[in-house]
């Protein structure tokens, strides 16, 4: 059963993330690195990372969240806190998420609350706004960090644990620190900047009026307003987060943020898992704020306490991140990008290649090892036009995106469907029944119209294309020879008719189409010699009408004596195709004068290898009757195996006739020279890169029709 509405879930779990990388390792295309990983501290508004030259074993992680803007008449909308959280999470990357954990020294003594939670409890209290001249809200220097720290978000700037030390005067040991007032009066003169003028004009009425020089009272009404406020925004972005994923990866490094999260409170701390197999971490709980390998900065770093090398892995707690569980999906929709791996991966590839033959089980088993997320991608391409923009199975684990027409290729006669499916472990067995029942649930889906489509997995361990066959000027003598020898009689015609076979075979997508042409090139030319047509000395005498009837009682008895006893059902086939019709027998003959009774191509063509390996001609006859379908894995495997074989047996065939060569004559050959072009702005071609900056600028990845076939 399908369903068409977007579910609220659907945006964050399938590719618009709250965050998104923006910078990555200036490394070489292709996964070879031309540089060891470096330890670096990264702006958001920078266009390139700088290395930190203090910080040579930390890390910091600075990177803008990708939100839109706030509209306008959403802004007109919000109040100035409000805004004010909007573009600290825009502009302030993870100091961001610093800002709202609050990160700090330890503090872990019995009598220990949290000074928020203390406030919240406070203003909860109905005698909250009646405080008197000694207002205990006004001493609390809690809020006017928070919204110091937020305005230093909101215009690019790092989280500070002491964020008015500006203020500070003299030197250790007799430094001394700015007044509550001083504070805020620079808060207010730093909103008034930033552009938020209202929350200045709230921080001024709450703080400063009426206030002393060395003990402000303030407004205690407006004060109240201002904390309420500020407490109800903060706890609600908290929150938020337990409803969102767990892990985070860390642009530009093989590093994984985790987000600690109270049932209560929501986020409460911030943990680092390092590639070397160590974290690194702030949380605060009930008990205090205990920081773990870290510099409190300006900027905060992370630090990696360890000898060890690095994993070359995404590592969560001794997991690979995938394992761990990164939900959602790598794009964002609509969306086909290489992907971005700032490390080595070659041991990577290895395993995949390893695990197995099929390069669409290897393109998904890489791309969960290079991004975290545990799903497979895949793009759709027909000319049914699903009549929603969003499609899923009634499970919810197979999703159809429809993408929208790009504008320039108007009008469009083709749709592109941007589509994944879930994953539950990421086995190698998982991955190989998910990828067979996309095939099944594609071909459902299009059937009842009529239409026609063309799927393929995003990310595939091989490069389908040919390229452009270049022969030389040696070369183009072939084709001269053939059109001065191409017979011009009625055999001619039949010879004509098996090169076209083959020709619509070599244009064929399709394998099992593919390889069917192929063989109709060979045994269409095959049979017309077994009939008696003529090609020089390539001929067969046609047999009386007495010597067929006893060839064929000879045939049926030897059937009889290798199949009747154990399977009376492939008696009687085999007996009707091979020794009745003879289409088989009459084939091999000639096959036989063409090769040479000893070539191996006529192993390949009638008799199954010393492994046990299908004929082709046996395949041929269980594509020919539908014993054999795409649908399963099983049968494209061994098809695409062999389809090869069949062309080249099938060229060299023709060629021999052609030519009316002997067995002993070598068959005509050419150089074989072709030029390729891979495009780096092609995904199909670049499955995977250590950065971004290899890319032309600007590249377009919306999902092009043509990248689906």
């Amino acid at each position: 059963m399908l369903r068409e509405p977007l579910p609220k879930a659907f945006l964050r779990v399938a590719g618009i993330p709250a965050r998104a990388p923006s910078h990555h390792s200036p490394t070489a295309l292709g996964g070879r690195a031309t540089a060891p990983l470096a330890r670096r501290r990264f702006r958001s508004s920078e266009a390139t990372p700088r290395f930190s030259p203090a910080y040579t074993a930390s890390l910091i992680y600075t990177y803008s969240v990708k939100n839109d803007a706030v509209p306008r008449s959403e802004a007109s909308e919000l109040s100035d806190i409000e805004r004010l959280f909007k573009e600290a999470m825009r502009h302030g990357g993870f100091d961001y998420i610093y800002t709202l954990i609050r990160i700090d020294g330890v503090a872990c003594h019995p009598a220990y609350r949290d000074e928020f939670t203390v406030l919240r409890d406070h203003l909860e209290r109905p005698e909250s706004a009646n405080s008197g001249t000694d207002n205990p809200l006004a001493s609390m220097l809690g809020p006017l960090k928070l919204l110091q720290n937020l305005l230093n978000c909101a215009q690019s700037g790092h989280y500070d644990i002491e964020p008015f030390r500006t203020l500070r005067t003299g030197t250790f040991p007799n430094a001394v620190w700015p007044t509550v007032r001083q504070q805020a009066e620079h808060l207010v003169a730093g909103a008034r900047t930033a552009g938020f003028p209202a929350l200045a004009d709230q921080v001024a009425a709450g703080y400063l009026s009426a206030a002393a020089p060395q003990h402000p009272s303030g407004n205690s009404g407006a004060l109240v307003v201002l904390l309420k406020e500020l407490t109800t925004c903060y706890f609600g972005k908290l929150s938020k987060f337990a409803t969102e994923p767990k892990y985070c990866r860390i642009p530009g490094s093989l590093d994984v943020a985790e987000f600690l999260i109270d049932p209560e409170i929501g986020l409460t701390g911030l943990r680092i898992h390092f590639s070397e197999n160590c974290t690194s971490e702030f949380r605060r709980t009930r008990e205090g704020s205990f920081p773990m390998n870290l510099d409190f900065g300006p900027p905060v770093t992370f630090l990696k306490m360890t000898t060890e090398p690095s994993s070359n892995e995404y590592r969560v707690n001794g997991k690979r991140l995938y394992e761990a569980g990164l939900p959602g999906r790598y794009n964002t929709l609509g969306e086909w990008k290489p992907l971005i791996y700032p490390g080595k991966a070659q041991h990577l590839i290895k395993e995949c290649l390893q695990l197995s033959d099929d390069p669409d089980v290897q393109g998904v088993l890489l791309y969960m090892r290079l991004t975290g997320h545990k799903c497979i991608e895949f793009a759709i391409r027909s000319n049914l036009e699903l009549p929603g923009p969003y499609t899923a199975t009634e499970g919810g684990n197979l999703h159809i995106w429809k993408c929208p027409v790009i504008e320039a290729e108007l009008p469009a006669n083709v749709c592109t469907y941007d589509c994944w499916i879930e994953l539950a472990t990421g086995d190698l067995t998982e991955v190989e029944e998910r990828l067979a029942s996309i095939s099944w649930f594609v071909a459902m889906l299009f059937f009842p119209y009529g239409a026609t489509y063309s799927w393929r997995n995003k990310y595939r361990m091989t490069i389908g294309a040919t390229g452009v066959l270049v022969p030389s000027h040696d070369d183009l003598k072939t084709v001269d020879a053939i059109l001065k020898t191409f017979p011009n009689t009625p055999e001619g015609f039949v010879l004509g008719r098996g090169i076209d076979w083959y020709n619509m075979g070599n244009a064929s997508s399709n394998p099992f189409t593919c390889f069917l042409c192929y063989y109709i090139a060979f045994e269409n030319v095959a049979l017309a010699i077994a009939e008696g047509a003529a090609f020089g000395e390539i001929s067969l005498m046609k047999p009386s009408k007495t010597e067929r009837r006893d060839a064929m009682v000879a045939c049926i008895i030897q059937k009889h004596e290798e199949l009747f006893g154990h399977d009376p059902r492939r008696f009687v086939e085999e007996s009707y195709f091979d020794c009745i019709i003879g289409l088989k027998q009459k084939a091999r003959k000639a096959a036989a004068i063409v090769f040479g009774e000893d070539h191996p191509h006529l192993t390949l063509l009638f008799e199954k290898s010393p492994s046990g390996e299908i004929s082709l001609a046996e395949l041929r006859s269980h594509l020919a009757h539908g014993g054999m379908t795409l649908l399963q894995k099983a049968d494209r495997d061994l098809v695409r195996k062999n389809v090869h074989r069949m062309g080249e047996v099938a060229k060299e065939f023709l060629l021999r006739v052609l030519f009316r060569l002997k067995p002993s004559d070598p068959a005509p050959s050419w150089s074989g020279m072709a030029r390729v072009g891979l495009g780096v702005a092609d995904p199909r071609t670049t499955m995977w890169s250590t950065t971004e900056s290899v890319f032309p600028k600007p590249t377009n990845w919306k999902i092009r029709p043509e990248w689906c076939e």
